[in-house]
């Protein structure tokens, strides 16, 4: 994966307790401003951060096709600069919200894409959704790469609340082993997959390689459950897709989150009158970054626009 180029450049913003950056495409030498391009916020996934290969090759590629991106590591996650922020422990979609606010706030950003994977295209529909009609703010798209629209284990609300009052306890328990989009599998249902840029990810010393917290999982749950939703008012992605062009990116054969109920909702969307469209990738997995179609991946993500 491409992770650095002579014709982007990289400029951390400090001082906000979470690292935070921006890829931003040059023109003579200098890196252009968000009133030249167009901005992005870029929301990563479970166990990674904003400065990971796979985060960074998203947004290197989209800054190569002339985006500004901006990335930040969600709660929990990377370097955990501020005090009780522990890895591997996420505190939920609050947390996450005021730091996307803040971002955007310390890079001067006004108008933006808001592109999310996994969690992160959960959380891009829950603040895509608190944001809209915030002053001096304006989401202009969403775009969701494999978002988490579904816990695979259906919990009642007396369990989550048990379960939300142990993790207080013993945040750092795990409960399930570490999420992996490559399994031992019958070829003919084995992703296309790139396992020398998964190797990159692998190396990274701030990606979290152990199981899901208890507080992770608790907060998860509590994310798709503020999203979720069989009628249009209800549903997150179908509310959003009123006023914001949403565009679902799904791979065909996905370990970790089946695809099924994100494109039920998209179709959804389109049902109700909301601009919404779903594109999907038969062969690849969980991680679109990590296939041989990548490059057709940060061309779309780059270059859709509502109809």
């Amino acid at each position: 994966m491409e992770l650095e180029r002579d014709d982007v450049r990289i400029t951390p913003t400090r001082g906000l307790g979470f690292a935070c950056e921006t890829v931003s495409p040059k023109r003579d030498g200098e890196a252009m401003k968000s009133t030249e391009v167009g901005s992005v916020l870029l929301l990563h996934g479970l166990n990674s951060h904003a400065t990971n290969p796979n985060a960074r090759a998203m947004a290197v590629a989209l800054a190569k096709r002339g985006m500004r991106v901006i990335s930040f590591d969600l709660p929990g996650h990377g370097a955990c600069e501020s005090d009780g922020d522990a890895r591997g422990v996420y505190a939920g979609k609050e947390a996450a919200l005021a730091r996307a606010r803040s971002a955007l706030a310390a890079t001067a950003t006004e108008r933006f894409t808001i592109v999310g994977s996994s969690m992160g295209g959960a959380l891009a529909i829950f603040c895509a959704n608190a944001m809209r009609g915030e002053e001096g703010r304006a989401v202009e798209r969403v775009v969701l790469i494999n978002p988490l629209m579904k816990m695979k284990m259906a919990l009642p609300r007396v369990a989550l609340a048990a379960l939300r009052l142990a993790s207080y306890a013993a945040p750092r328990l795990e409960v399930s082993p570490k999420p992996r989009d490559k399994l031992d599998v019958d070829e003919d249902q084995r992703p296309d997959f790139d396992d020398e840029a998964q190797a990159q990810c692998d190396a990274d010393a701030l990606s979290w390689d152990k199981g899901v917290s208890l507080r992770t999982a608790v907060e998860l749950y509590d994310l798709v459950a503020h999203n979720a939703g069989n009628r249009p008012e209800d549903c997150g992605m179908v509310r959003l897709s009123f006023e914001t062009p949403v565009l679902l990116i799904t791979g065909g054969r996905d370990n970790v989150i089946s695809p099924d109920t994100a494109i039920d909702r998209a179709k959804l969307a389109v049902q109700a009158g909301g601009k919404a469209e779903h594109v999907q990738f038969a062969l690849a997995g969980h991680s679109l970054t990590l296939q041989s179609r990548r490059e057709e991946v940060f061309d779309l993500v780059a270059n859709w626009r509502w109809k």
